[in-house]
């Protein structure tokens, strides 16, 4: 007892000393972790034979210490990364038992509760966690501690986890590099390192008991030994958390979950009416928030596609009925066809709004119908818009042959881009870097820099227009479709090209790399839709055309193709039509079957009808036939739901 005590003495002396930036010495066997990396205590080569004889325990440097290792460790690049995550557990551990034992309960109660989440993946884990804050709450001393089981059997084992040489000598130069004594004693304490290069790596950190065949007063994967059954302890043998029973029945549940069938994403349509002024094209920004659409007279229209505050939780959502099912509409904020009916608390919301913008854009007054925006700038026709990865930037491109950068908090333009020399049809923007790719009816394709003026790339081979553009996921390579019926893919570094396809009978409007970077995805001017392999540069399957394998009643496209996009996991491949059908199709490996392009017999690709949806709309929203609308863009927001922008009276 009075060897505590003065070891409570000293650590209260040496906190007080710090608080004040005051030097400390080594005396009596003491050692700061500042001496002990200047004296080469710990290197990679004495792995876990130096420990200090005291160590401060006050909770908040102790919390200091541990988070600043939590950020370090994120910031570490693979493996080093997943490596160093084994040795958080038993570090938080008797971290959580010396403030038990040295600041008390609250103290220890208060750094659990703030990082003890992290590790609730991990059944093992919980379950240690679960039984050490059990016995933790019956210590009212240090003395206390020695009479639980569970907290000795941590206290006289060791976790051994599994670190590759240049992981641990990274870790023990963070130890070394920092003050961080109590990090320092643990790790060389209760951690044992075993060096592996192999690569195999390691499940988490295990418990290594004095005596591994005798279970008394120990923890075997989380488990007392009053907690122990014969199937439980061969389990445990085998490094699992439940019986064999059980492991088959969930390996049962998710391949029946594989083999069902996959669900469509919900469909959202916005519908432009009145669109007198020629609407030639339109986006929906990655969170789904605004609305961009491009006109002939040169404007481009930016409207706000959440629903006002004043109506969140209020208004009532009518229910349309038509010959697909049910369709909600709610009035959003670009919906101005009731705003009347809110009352005087929407028109003085309205009022703000109007002076806010006004305010915001210099003297500029909020356009009416609903819409942000009214940007000016072009000289022709919009033929282009895309937002950039934050929606704070428009990029737009039209007739006049210039592309131009837009700053949506100012509603002004903010650069403009010349290089083509003849009207520019699409853009894309990367989505890891910040270049554009550009197409236009010149034949070429240029990639751009938004923070410089001229093109860094410009992408020629092909002999007529290229009518769409998009980046791969890694954004190292870009690809272009072209009425020339060919599509090319390029790489960004040098512009050289990558592969060539050549199958499509007509021009090329849409094309779309899956998420996982091994497919791509073209739509046409005859309504065909072809999944391709990119590493063997061959066509997997088809939808529509005369080789697509379609039974007679399958219903296809019909119109051209104006948009495709893929599901997060690349399973699922939306196709939408001009004539307002949007296709909803499972892309998936079959049975093999003789189609009339698979010529090496393997097992075929095929897209399976999941959903059908009629975006041709009336002013309801409900299904009004091919006349009722032109559909002009189709998306994947990041929230999984689907956009579709549609335009009523597009003849003037």
């Amino acid at each position: 007892m009075k060897k505590v005590k003065t070891e409570k003495v000293m650590s209260t002396v040496t906190d007080y000393l710090k608080k004040r930036n005051l030097e400390t010495g080594i005396s009596g066997g003491v050692a700061t972790e500042q001496h002990a990396g200047v004296l080469g205590l710990v290197s990679p080569s004495t792995p876990n034979t130096f420990t200090f004889s005291t160590t401060s325990t006050h909770h908040s440097h102790i919390d200091h210490q541990y988070v600043r290792l939590k950020s370090w460790m994120m910031e570490a690049s693979e493996p080093c990364r997943s490596e160093l995550s084994q040795v958080l557990f038993p570090l938080f551990i008797h971290l959580y038992l010396e403030l038990v034992a040295g600041t008390g309960r609250q103290a220890a109660r208060k750094f659990f509760v703030k990082h003890y989440q992290v590790f609730l993946v991990n059944r093992d884990y919980e379950n240690i966690l679960s039984q050490v804050l059990n016995a933790s709450s019956n210590v009212a001393t240090s003395g206390d501690m020695a009479s639980s089981p569970v907290i000795q059997s941590l206290k006289s084992g060791k976790y051994s986890v599994r670190l590759s040489e240049l992981t641990l000598n990274y870790f023990l130069r963070y130890l070394k590099a920092t003050e961080n004594p109590t990090l320092l004693q643990i790790f060389n304490t209760y951690i044992e390192v075993e060096v592996d290069d192999s690569g195999a790596g390691s499940a988490g950190a295990v418990l290594r008991t004095p005596d591994s065949s005798v279970q008394a007063n120990g923890l075997v994967n989380g488990h007392t030994p009053e907690s122990i059954t014969s199937d439980t302890a061969a389990a445990s043998a085998d490094g699992m958390d439940c019986t064999q029973e059980e492991l088959q029945k969930v390996r049962e549940v998710i391949a029946r979950v594989k083999c069902t069938h996959p669900t469509a994403p919900s469909l959202c349509v916005y519908t432009v009416s009145n669109a007198y002024n020629g609407l030639s094209c339109a986006c929906v920004n990655a969170e789904g928030r605004y609305l961009s659409c491009g006109f002939e007279d040169s404007v481009i229209k930016l409207w706000k596609l959440t629903p006002p505050v004043h109506n969140v939780g209020f208004r009532k959502t009518s229910t349309v009925t038509g010959p697909r099912g049910g369709m909600s509409h709610t009035l959003l904020a670009c919906d101005s066809s009731r705003m009347e009916d809110e009352g005087n608390g929407a028109e003085e919301e309205e009022k703000d709004e109007d002076m806010m913008a006004e305010a915001r854009g210099g003297g500029r007054r909020r356009n009416r119908g609903g819409e942000l925006f009214a940007l000016r700038g072009h000289c022709g026709p919009v033929l282009d818009t895309a937002f950039t990865h934050d929606s704070s930037h428009l990029l737009s491109v039209g007739e006049d042959t210039t592309m131009k950068l837009w700053n949506l908090e100012l509603g002004q333009a903010v650069a403009l881009y010349r290089g083509h020399n003849y009207p520019v049809w699409c853009l894309a923007v990367a989505p890891l870097t910040m270049y554009v790719a550009t197409g236009s009816y010149d034949t070429t394709a240029r990639i751009w820099a938004t923070d410089y003026t001229y093109p860094l790339r410009s992408l020629t081979g092909h002999t007529k227009g290229v009518d769409c553009v998009t980046f791969h996921p890694n954004g190292s390579y870009v690809a272009t479709g072209s009425s020339d019926r060919t599509i090319r893919i390029w790489q960004v570094t040098d512009g050289d090209t990558a592969r060539i396809l050549l199958h499509h009978k007509a021009p090329i409007n849409t094309i779309a790399f899956s998420p996982n970077g091994k497919y791509l995805a073209s739509g046409s001017e005859d309504g065909a839709v072809l999944v391709w392999d990119l590493a063997g540069g061959k066509v997997l399957t088809e939808l529509g055309g005369s080789h697509s394998g379609c039974s007679a009643d399958s219903v296809v496209h019909t119109d051209p193709v104006i948009g495709l996009c893929w599901s997060p996991d690349s399973a699922l491949l939306t196709s939408a039509s001009s004539d307002g059908c949007v296709r909803t199709s499972h892309f998936r490996q079959g049975a093999a079957r003789e189609l009339g392009f698979d010529s090496d017999g393997g097992p075929a690709w095929d897209l399976g009808e999941v959903c059908q949806v009629q975006c041709g709309g009336g002013t309801n929203g409900g299904y009004s036939g091919n006349g009722g609308g032109q559909l002009l863009h189709i998306s994947l927001t990041s929230h999984n739901y689907l956009t579709a922008v549609t335009a009523l009276d597009v003849e003037r």
